[in-house]
């Protein structure tokens, strides 16, 4: 199915059995912010993207909120602000980290270790290469494992304690794929859906089947949707 349709499934099917979760969902997004946004993408957005922004603009932050699996999706000012603060975060742990590298490498005790190993096995080491370097995670393919938060990731959805999931906008046939973000653990595991339309129609299927979706089953209580994990998660 198209973001169109997909959506219009989500919203129908909360309308008639969860309303206070159908009443978060936040009115489209004002044009200008979604055409900001997407011009600081040097690859662009994925056409579903900008269609379901354009559908609506995420959800208002309450616990009826949450209409993916397990997760809210991100109004667009949100959405930047969530990248920023990532970034940063990212940076001043990376550089402490690349801080310590150099340390590291440049103490007499790491030199005499490498000409040791090198005068042993006539074979040069290659440089080993800095913990931190974010340029590299931008130059590679989408869907490829960065093991950093990096420009290129756009939050979309959070689960209330930290974690994302993003839309991967490096170039790349896997342009557009959906990963999950762990605050500990980085982008631990491949992209979970191709794209925002998988997401949206399996998010639709487990509404209807009351199958899992992302190890989570879906549940209404007081009128919100909920998410419990599932027995075999």
């Amino acid at each position: 199915m198209g973001v169109e349709e997909s959506w219009a499934g989500i919203a129908g099917w909360l309308n008639g059995n969860a309303p206070e979760t159908a009443n978060a969902i936040r009115p489209p997004a004002a044009e200008s912010l979604i055409r900001s946004l997407e011009g600081e993408s040097p690859n662009g957005w994925p056409g579903g993207l900008s269609t379901l922004y354009r559908l609506a603009d995420g959800a208002e932050r309450s616990t009826a909120g949450y209409i993916y699996p397990g997760y809210r999706p991100l109004p667009l000012e949100e959405a930047g602000r969530t990248r920023r603060m990532l970034l940063g975060i990212e940076a001043q742990i990376g550089e402490a980290a690349n801080a310590e590298f150099d340390r590291q490498r440049n103490s007499p005790l790491y030199r005499n270790l490498r000409a040791v190993h090198q005068a042993g096995s006539g074979v040069p080491l290659p440089e080993p290469q800095k913990p931190y370097d974010p340029a590299k995670a931008e130059a590679d393919d989408a869907g490829t494992r960065a093991s950093m938060f990096i420009p290129p990731f756009l939050p979309i959805a959070e689960d209330g304690s930290g974690d994302v999931l993003f839309v991967d906008l490096r170039a790349g046939h896997q342009h557009g794929c959906v990963g999950e973000y762990f605050k500990g653990e980085a982008d631990w595991r491949p992209a979970i859906w191709p794209s925002v339309e998988v997401l949206l129609d399996e998010t639709l299927a487990s509404l209807e089947s009351g199958q899992a979706a992302l190890s989570r089953n879906p549940g209404v209580v007081n009128g919100a949707l909920t998410w419990e994990y599932s027995a075999g998660a």
